[in-house]
């Protein structure tokens, strides 16, 4: 009887936070937003996911990319932190993007890692410019987000900041783009005339290959990332043993106070590279949740 009466609680308890969700948030899975080719030459069928608060008022839409090396991950990585943002008001569109595809994780090369950063920023143009040219969505097209966590949120970073040729100079300094070819570099130029203005960037454990893409009047940032962090460097330094020089955290932000950009900077106390991974709280960052919101709603 006990074990029956236990049963029920579950089975209520789940029937009730699943008719929480639905009347706070409309769910829409796996849109195809882009069908592109691969590194190995493939057509793949890009989808996202979108929470939409039930409101009428006009949303700011966060863009979520997963982490995982550009070598995995998925996302549905941000189911959780999703369904948290669109309870505080917000439009979050969790997107995959075009990874390294299997059979080049045993020969991984800078052109490989250049290439996948170039498709990754292509694919997150792609996703804004589907949401917002389609005027189908409740979303303020002057304050869009886009974040992440480890690579998707290298790949936030460099799509929000690279906004001259300049940029594209600074870029091709680094190792990884010496070898990448006339066409990739010309196609990266796109990056410059975005259609929809980046307003601010959640950054997750990611870096810049350069501090000097960021300007005076860019986008905003804020930024949760390990003091100890032995993946993606809190400061500057090789990049998940890749031998790619990057610049963390805490150079970002410098940069950013420096040039008087609105800016915050959480730094958690241990060395573990996924201790926010996914917008996931841990003991060293219990209420990094909070402060991004109230950050996120200047």
């Amino acid at each position: 009887m006990r074990l029956k009466l236990q049963i029920i609680t579950l089975v209520f308890i789940l029937l009730y936070a699943s008719n929480a969700q639905a009347y706070f948030a409309k769910i829409t899975s796996n849109i195809i937003y882009a069908e592109k080719i691969n590194q190995n030459g493939e057509l793949e069928q890009l989808k996202l996911d979108l929470y939409q608060p039930k409101t009428d008022a006009k949303n700011k839409i966060i863009y979520l990319m997963h982490g995982g090396g550009f070598l995995h991950g998925e996302k549905e990585d941000f189911i959780k932190y999703s369904n948290y943002l669109v309870k505080q008001g917000f439009t979050v569109c969790n997107l995959n993007y075009r990874l390294i595809p299997d059979e080049y994780h045993e020969r991984l090369n800078y052109d490989i890692y250049a290439t996948s950063l170039v498709f990754a920023m292509d694919d997150l143009d792609s996703a804004i410019r589907y949401i917002h040219d389609s005027n189908n969505y409740n979303i303020d097209n002057h304050e869009i987000i886009v974040g992440g966590f480890s690579a998707g949120a290298l790949t936030s970073l460099h799509y929000a900041y690279i906004n001259s040729v300049d940029d594209l100079f600074l870029l091709s300094e680094s190792d990884i783009f010496t070898n990448l070819s006339k066409e990739k570099q010309s196609f990266m130029s796109k990056f410059t005339e975005k259609k929809y203005e980046i307003s601010k960037v959640i950054n997750i454990a990611g870096s810049l290959l350069s501090p000097y893409l960021i300007h005076e009047g860019e986008p905003s940032i804020i930024s949760i990332h390990s003091v100890g962090d032995e993946v993606v460097p809190y400061e500057s330094g090789d990049t998940d043993g890749t031998g790619i020089i990057s610049y963390g955290s805490k150079v970002i932000h410098k940069t950013a106070r420096n040039l008087s950009i609105m800016n915050k900077l959480i730094t958690i106390s241990d060395d573990d590279h996924g201790s926010f991974g996914n917008g996931i709280e841990s003991e060293n960052c219990h209420n990094c949740r909070t402060i991004i919101d109230e950050f996120l709603s200047q």
